[in-house]
């Protein structure tokens, strides 16, 4: 059995109201509880190994808490697991491979999406799940004083907005060149007050 030493987590936040993204090892961990804390303070969920299993405990957004159970070769094996609440009605969030984690959030952003809203719905899928990515890491703001960015999606575009200053983003989301901009965006920082077009920050300057 060949187990990988790195796996990526994705967990739902019941006190933010986000994704929080999570990456471990597998030397990290002990018979002791291991936390995940997402950037907000909240305390998300909590990992143990017990014996040849590891037991995941969350808490759903109603307040229940789950307890979860998986075999060493699910835990680090799988290339995808998906956490449900108690009554298997809500996600609450992913482990796996990265790539397999992110297709995962991707399909889920785009759950309560109508596809024939959009000019393009795989590519509208794909720039979601890359700026879902960047907001679980802080890597989306805004300079002003109480940055708060949210995200408004069009039929053939993608809006970040700050809700205290008005700042905005505005991104295609058409064609695969469209995505590969937004991939190559590591951090989107907006100035207060103010209104950019992504293809602007990719001109040349003379």
């Amino acid at each position: 059995m060949v187990v990988s030493s790195e796996r990526t987590m994705a967990l739902y936040c019941p006190a933010c109201e986000k994704l929080q993204y999570h990456v471990f090892s597998l030397f990290e961990f002990a018979s002791s509880l291991r936390p995940f804390q997402c950037k907000c303070g909240f305390t998300q969920g909590h990992i143990a190994k017990k014996r040849k299993r590891y037991e995941i405990r969350l808490l759903c957004p109603s307040g229940d808490r789950v307890r979860l159970l998986y075999t060493l070769r699910e835990f680090w094996v799988a290339p995808l697991l998906t956490f449900y609440s108690m009554d298997d009605d809500e996600v609450l969030g992913f482990l796996g491979n990265p790539d397999d984690v992110e297709s995962a959030v991707a399909n889920w952003n785009s759950e309560g999406l109508d596809e024939e809203e959009f000019l393009e719905p795989e590519i509208i899928k794909e720039i979601l799940s890359y700026l879902q990515k960047l907001a679980g890491s802080e890597r989306i703001g805004c300079q002003c004083d109480m940055p708060s960015v949210g995200i408004d999606v069009y039929p053939d575009k993608v809006e970040l907005v700050c809700s205290h200053c008005g700042s905005a983003m505005l991104m295609g989301a058409t064609s695969a060149k469209d995505v590969k901009k937004v991939k190559g965006l590591e951090e989107i920082i907006m100035e207060p007050s103010s209104y950019t077009f992504l293809d602007e920050c990719f001109k040349p300057v003379f």
